[in-house]
Formats: C-alpha cells, structure tokens, sequence
C-alpha cells in the first residue's frame, strides 16, 4: 500500500513538471490577430468581405473576376502595358472604365459566341 501511494505522488509529480514545461501561450497583438484571421479566410478559399464599396473599386473586382474566370490575365496585362501601368490600381479612373468596358464586351461575345471586335473573324 506503501509502494502505491508513493508511485502515485510520483506520478502526480511528473504530470505537474510535465504541465509546467508547456510553455505558456503568449497573447497574439491585435496586428497579429488580424493576420491569422485573414490567413485562415485566405486557406479556406473564402474571400474577405468587401468593405470598400466605391464604383471603382467595383470595377476592379470586377475586371479580376471576368480575367481568371476566362483565363484572360494576358489580355489585362496588355491593357495594363497599353497604360504602362503597373497594375489596376496605379490606373486612373477613365483607364480603369476602359478595362472594365473592354472585359465586360469579351464576356459578353464569349457568352453570346461572337468573335471579339478588334480580332480577325475565327470562322
């Protein structure tokens, strides 16, 4: 019974050191917080909520959405060369309707089967 009781402070005594060893969580800061939020959203394949409701910023989400859908990253980056910009943002207004006119009238011929304007007929 002796034997016992001893084997059971000592076990006691091993799980206490065992638990002490665990370093204690550190508080994430606020920054890091919000970091670890956006990556799970970004893992999880879910897009962050839209909080800037502009019309250009509209535009924007737009000309990316119509882009990788259709596999048209190329036809951007050569209106985004065509501009010598860099990308959509450093855009101003007017250029940035233009992208969005010229990807919205490509969806458009893709859905209704027509060949682009400003291309060679394709049948």
């Amino acid at each position: 019974m002796h034997d016992a009781a001893s084997l059971q402070a000592k076990v006691s005594r091993l799980r206490q050191i065992i638990a002490d060893s665990i370093p204690a969580p550190v508080p994430q800061s606020a920054d890091e917080a919000d970091a670890w939020r956006r990556y799970q959203h970004f893992a999880a394949n879910q897009p962050m909520p839209v909080v800037d409701m502009a019309p250009t910023s509209r535009m924007i989400r737009a000309i990316n959405r119509i882009a990788i859908s259709y596999g048209w990253v190329g036809e951007l980056q050569r209106m985004l060369d065509m501009y010598d910009a860099s990308s959509l943002s450093a855009l101003d207004d007017e250029q940035i309707d233009a992208v969005h006119q010229r990807m919205l009238t490509l969806e458009a011929c893709v859905q209704d089967g027509c060949d682009p304007p400003d291309a060679p007929h394709a049948r």
